[in-house]
Parts: C-alpha cells; structure tokens; sequence
C-alpha cells in the first residue's frame, strides 16, 4: 500500500495550483478561450479522484505503479546519478542496458507496487512521467494534477487543429473534454491521458497537412507508437479516411477490415479475453463487474462475436448486467450519450467523410468489446473509437452552426 506523507502532498496541491496560474496567464496572453481554463481545472480534480481511487480504494493499479515507478528513477538520478542515466537510457549503450536490468532485478520498488513487481507496460511512458513527478514536488497527486494539465493541452492542441477543418458546435468542447469517462480516464497517470489526444492530433495532421515541413504530427505519431502501438494504425487510417475519403475507399476499408477481423484480429481478442478472465492471473476476477461473450476464433466466429460484442461497446452495461455503483454511472453515460448522438445524427446533414469517420469509431468500439471483459476496461479503451464518432458526428452538425463564430475566437 502507498503511503503518504500529508505535508508532502499539500506541497504538491501548491505546486500545481501554481503550475495552473502559470498556464491561466499564458492562457490569457495567447487569448485562447476561457472555457480551456475551466476544462483544465476539471481534469485536475478528476486526476486527483483517479489517484485518490487507485491509491485508497483499490490499493493497486497502473498508476501506483506508475508514481513509484517516476519515484525511483528520480532517486537514482539523484543518489546515483550514473546508475540513473543508465535506467533512463539503457537503449543506448549494452553497459546501460545490462545495469538497467541490474537494477530492476534487485530494486523490488523500481517497477512494482505493494506485493507485485514486473517488467513495466511502458517504460517509455514512466520515463516522460518523470519531469511531472520532479515539477509536481515528488509528490503523488501534484504528479497526478501536472499530468492532468499536460493532457489537456496536448487534447487542445488537438482539438484546434481539427477545429481548423470544420466548425464544431459552440458546445463541442464539452463533449471534447468533459465526457465523464474520457475525463476521468484521461487525466490520471496513464498512457490514455497522453495517447488519446496525440492519436487525435497525428490524425488531424495527416488528414490536413499542407508541408512536410510542419514536424508536429510526426512527432505525435512517433511517441504515440511509443506509448500505445496499436493506437498508431487507428491514427493513420483515419487521417487518410478524411484527407481522400471516397466510396471506393470506404468499400475497399470494408473489406479490408472484415479479413483483417476474421484472420487476425478476432484471435486476438478471443486470446485476449481468455486470458484476461483467469483467476490464476486476475485473482480478484470474482469481485470484479465483467460480462460474458462466447464466440469461437474462427473467421466466422469471429465476425459473429463482433456482432455480438458491438451492443455491449455501444449501449452496454444494460441495467441487468450492473453490479457496483460506478457501473451504474458508467451505464448513465452511455444511455445518455447514445440519446443525445441520435438526436443529432436525426438533426445533422451528413457527407461521406463523417460517415467513414463514425464507422470506423463502430468498428473500434466492437473490437474493443470482444477483447475485453472488464466494464471499466471498455470504457477506458473504447474512449479510441468515441472520438471517432465525436468527430464524425460533430462534423455533420456543421450545417447547423454555419453563421456561429468560430469557437476558437470566443474567450
């Protein structure tokens, strides 16, 4: 279990609230909207009730793993500094990479938590962990906020570059940012918080790029493949779904991702959630809110068990299937947001780049439901395929807002 040092922590709760002036003079310098202010502060309190659920309600989790993690390189670099160059770039040289594993193999702290220690999901990701968990104070929940506050901004870099090719609705950043599971899933010390809005902002980069010259979609799509590969071909096949969207080009993606579903990806997912449910493995699973999917991995069986599991991503918990309160919220958030996408898909004048756009957040969000049995799993992973849909189908509702000023001009 985490323990915590209340002084050191309300040096942490300064520390970002300062970190937040800073960024609310910048904000006003620059005249970006105030609503950027008010999104940011959202994800700071959602960060701090992600790290607070992690760090008392559960006990465990990724983001534990995550702070602890930050926390010994921060030590090496300080006490050992050449056994912390080492850790922080092992790649470089067989020396460093053979001291690297060294360390890990005797510091039962370096990449654990509590009872557990493994090799980590992303080393890659707790290396860019570090600067926030040395601004924040070296301490948990003002590493928690700066995270929040790095996220956003990489969401509103995002955000601008899709707004410059097509007027959102005057309210779209509410959907944008303050969807409740998106908030609360991205703003924490996870890899979500920053992969989500670099594989937004890669997409906008190759749906619109004028020069290749302009490095900064690269660049995101490069620590996107980083921190979550298999958020990189979502980036690059919906940029290139906008930039030559056609229907030749929506028949051929059809058929592409139906082989691609039944040679690779059903397996996959079929392995994926197999393993997922073992106790041996998950020895909590009892307790845990899961749902049941039976298909085969065959070619067949797995487009039958896409069909299947697309309810469950699109509408599901349904109301028999929910056993903890925040499944219920979870399930609210669904019902809510399915409501209010009908009522504007019935409003909305639709083209085929929006339509290429929500389908392939449907497809997404299927793949992601068969592969996995977790109910705040799905919500998590599916918030790739709900921004999808988002830009699709904020993008048909431009002919409703043709004379709004553009929201990005408003403060």
């Amino acid at each position: 279990m985490l323990v915590l040092s209340p002084l050191h922590e309300a040096a942490g709760f300064v520390v970002v609230g300062l970190w937040l002036g800073y960024v609310g003079y910048r904000i006003e310098y620059h005249r970006l909207p105030l609503w950027l202010y008010v999104a940011l502060i959202a994800k700071i309190f959602a960060a701090w009730f992600f790290g607070w659920l992690y760090a008392s309600y559960y006990c465990h989790g990724d983001t534990l793993k995550a702070y602890l993690t930050a926390s010994r390189l921060a030590y090496y670099l300080w006490e050992v500094p050449a056994d912390g160059l080492a850790l922080l770039f092992r790649e470089l040289s067989p020396v460093w990479e053979a001291k690297g594993w060294r360390i890990f193999f005797q510091d039962i702290h370096l990449y654990g938590y509590d009872y557990e220690w493994s090799e980590p999901s992303s080393y890659f990701f707790y290396r860019l962990l570090l600067p926030l968990y040395l601004a924040g104070g070296g301490s948990y929940y003002g590493m928690q906020g700066l995270t929040a506050i790095t996220g956003g901004l990489l969401s509103y870099a995002a955000y601008r570059r899709w707004a410059q090719l097509s007027l959102f609705p005057s309210h779209f950043w509410v959907v944008w940012f303050l969807l409740p599971s998106g908030l609360l899933w991205t703003s924490g010390a996870l890899r979500d918080t920053f992969a989500v809005p670099l594989m937004l902002y890669g997409m906008a980069w190759i749906a619109n790029v004028q020069s290749w010259r302009d490095l900064w979609g690269l660049l995101a799509l490069l620590v996107l493949a980083a921190l979550r590969l298999e958020a990189l071909p979502l980036a690059v096949v919906g940029g290139m779904l906008y930039r030559w969207g056609n229907l030749w080009l929506l028949l051929a993606g059809a058929g592409a991702a139906v082989f691609a579903l039944g040679l690779f990806i059903g397996p996959w997912a079929y392995a994926y959630r197999a393993e997922a449910l073992l106790p041996a493995i998950h020895p909590d699973i009892a307790e845990a809110s899961t749902f049941r999917l039976d298909y085969e991995p065959s070619f067949w069986g797995s487009l039958i068990g896409w069909l299947r599991a697309l309810p469950y991503g699109l509408l599901g918990p349904f109301p028999w299937q929910i056993q903890k309160p925040l499944v219920w919220l979870y399930g609210i958030e669904t019902w809510g947001m399915a409501g209010l996408g009908a009522y504007y898909a019935w409003r909305s004048t639709w083209g085929l780049r929006q339509i290429l756009l929500i389908l392939m957040g449907i497809f997404v969000i299927g793949v992601v439901a068969m592969a996995m049995p977790y109910w705040g799993t799905l919500a998590r992973q599916k918030l790739y395929g709900i921004y999808f849909m988002a830009l699709g189908l904020g993008m048909a509702c431009e002919p409703l807002f043709k004379d709004r000023p553009d929201s990005l001009s408003e403060s």
